[in-house]
């Protein structure tokens, strides 16, 4: 369906009939429902008052044996409300802003953290944009900058986080995407640090139903810690086969989760103390989106 390999098809092979399987079919006639309703909105101040905020409930659990008497979990829960502005063009190319608000909480208990449970205050600006021509079936790239207020569990303090995420679907329900972060950290332990976290995801969906999907993926994660004394890093490795179900109950509300066994593998160091360690755990998550 992408024209350009549409194009070079017909050059090549005149006599060939192009046929397109359902799920291209269907993800195409979704993305032309989402430019109108994006084309409205912008257009048109009734739209956008209509439905201006977006609000995102989501919870995250992740639990594993950390050894015969100890276990490790990460809890992640946020609710945040996103509004549509006018989007805008550079040169030829579209551009979506979206200002967001919301409250993140994280809890985590490791071998070589203590448990800790923080709560990030965060305001921000989203500007994203898709690329036809990168992938198959086109990237989405979306640029984040976000200022947090945090309720720390040694200090409070504040946090700036700039974040960059691309989303490239590589054709036949292969997609692959990537995240770059920098934060500049003042609350807890850390004074004037600088965190930097760089994660590579790579999926293949498979659609079971009208919603539910199975969904195998490998991510690697590196990350770490500038301007502080002590030397450290992170490395992550998962190998996870998921299913995952969306279901939308009414047009303003949403259910989604993603459920699967996975197998990590990480390295850790913090000063002296290092950590290594390969594990099957299990991850589960559940969102709740609703638009008003």
């Amino acid at each position: 369906m992408f024209m350009q390999f549409r194009n070079t098809v017909y050059s090549c092979l005149s006599h060939a009939d192009i046929v397109a399987d359902k799920y291209h079919v269907i993800r195409q006639a979704n993305w032309m429902i989402r430019d109108v309703r994006i084309r409205l909105f912008n257009s048109d101040t009734k739209y956008r008052e209509y439905k201006k905020y977006w609000k995102l409930i989501e919870r995250e659990y992740h639990l594993g044996k950390k050894g015969t008497d100890s276990k490790s979990y990460v809890w992640d829960n946020e609710i945040s409300f996103v509004r549509l502005n006018k989007g805008f063009k550079i040169g030829e190319q579209s551009v979506s802003s979206r200002s967001v608000l919301g409250i993140k909480h994280n809890e985590t208990d490791t071998k070589l953290l203590k448990s800790d449970a923080d709560y990030k205050f965060y305001v921000g600006q989203r500007l994203s944009a898709f690329f036809g021509n990168i992938g198959m079936g086109g990237t989405y790239g979306e640029l984040e900058l976000s200022l947090n207020g945090v309720k720390g569990s040694v200090r409070n303090g504040y946090s700036i986080l700039t974040t960059l995420k691309s989303s490239s679907t590589l054709g036949y329900g292969f997609q692959w995407s990537n995240t770059f972060e920098n934060e500049y950290m003042d609350y807890n332990n850390y004074k004037g640090a600088i965190r930097s976290k760089v994660e590579s995801l790579f999926r293949w969906t498979y659609e079971l139903g009208r919603n539910w999907a199975f969904s195998p993926e490998i991510s690697v994660k590196g990350e770490k810690y500038f301007s502080i004394n002590e030397k450290n890093y992170t490395f992550e490795a998962v190998v996870a086969p998921y299913i995952m179900y969306s279901q939308n109950v009414t047009d303003k509300f949403r259910v989604y989760a993603k459920v699967g066994p996975a197998y990590r593998v990480d390295k850790s160091r913090y000063g002296e103390a290092s950590e290594r360690r390969s594990k099957f755990a299990g991850y589960a998550k559940l969102g709740i989106e609703y638009i008003f």
